[in-house]
């Protein structure tokens, strides 16, 4: 049997990396993608079998990327879903006093993750942006003794360079939700949660999202999350996202979708899945 493919925002060391690794049996291949619309389409193409992409961070929010690909993909679907805790770490070349240190290196996000730390133990030494986490440890790898790097902890196994310092991350509750797309979602476990995706014909008609979030609520339907997307048409259009407990095939869920067309012009049910076992 072919061994199966998934693919992931690359290059190994990543956070994506981490996810699929812990997602993906170990004789599954691993492929890494240098862009996110590249991965995705790598599935949309059938040149994987799978992908894993984060979809949502507890502190920065939704990943756009991701969300507007599952609004728009016609063969793609949500088949699980895993909570990873975003930890950042100090990593040098060898161990070295922290006044020591002359520049940071990471990408923006992860430096401005770290701000805190930074400037409570190293507020002189210069913030350096690179395009990943990863590159910032090569860098840093092949750097002088006194540049420091901002990664996950894997990123700094791979290089054999010493973790100085971890978790250093400002907040501690940074946690990013990543899904697992196939072609395909899951069968129902009795512990699910659905996302769909769903939009109205006429924008100036009162009560239209009120009539539909009020469709779960007379269903005791509990709902995880709703927010909205601009559907890039035109100015006040918009894609709204809902997340809620239950499996599309429950005979209640079957019922609340069928009814939400009667009021919603486009309903897209973008995958039933396994609630996330806790954080990994």
């Amino acid at each position: 049997m072919p061994t199966k493919r998934i693919s992931y925002l690359g290059p190994e060391g990543t956070f994506s990396d981490h996810a699929a690794h812990i997602y993906a049996p170990e004789d599954w291949e691993r492929v890494p993608y240098s862009e996110m619309n590249l991965e995705l389409s790598a599935l949309e193409n059938g040149e994987v079998d799978e992908a894993i992409a984060p979809i949502e961070n507890s502190i920065g929010g939704a990943v756009i990327d991701t969300v507007d690909f599952l609004i728009r993909s016609e063969t793609v679907m949500i088949k699980s879903e895993l909570l990873v805790k975003i930890e950042q770490c100090l990593i040098t070349r060898a161990e070295i006093e922290l006044s020591n240190i002359t520049q940071v290196i990471s990408k923006p996000e992860a430096l401005a993750q770290c701000r805190k730390f930074l400037q409570a133990n190293i507020p002189l030494a210069e913030r350096v942006g690179a395009p990943s986490t990863v590159d910032a440890v090569n860098i840093v790898k092949s750097g002088s003794a006194e540049m420091a790097a901002i990664a996950p902890r894997r990123a700094a196994d791979l290089a054999g360079l010493p973790v100085l310092f971890d978790n250093i991350q400002d907040r501690q509750n940074n946690v990013t939700r990543f899904v697992v797309l196939g072609y395909e979602d899951h069968e129902p476990t009795g512990n699910d949660k659905t996302s769909i995706a769903f939009s109205f014909l006429d924008r100036d008609s009162p009560g239209q999202l009120h009539a539909v979030l009020g469709i779960f609520a007379r269903c005791h339907i509990n709902l995880a999350k709703i927010e909205s997307r601009p559907t890039g048409e035109e100015l006040g259009r918009y894609v709204f996202l809902l997340d809620f407990l239950g499996h599309r095939k429950d005979a209640l869920i079957s019922e609340v979708l069928s009814e939400m067309k009667e009021h919603a012009s486009w309903v897209k049910v973008m995958g039933s899945y396994p609630v996330a076992d806790g954080v990994v």
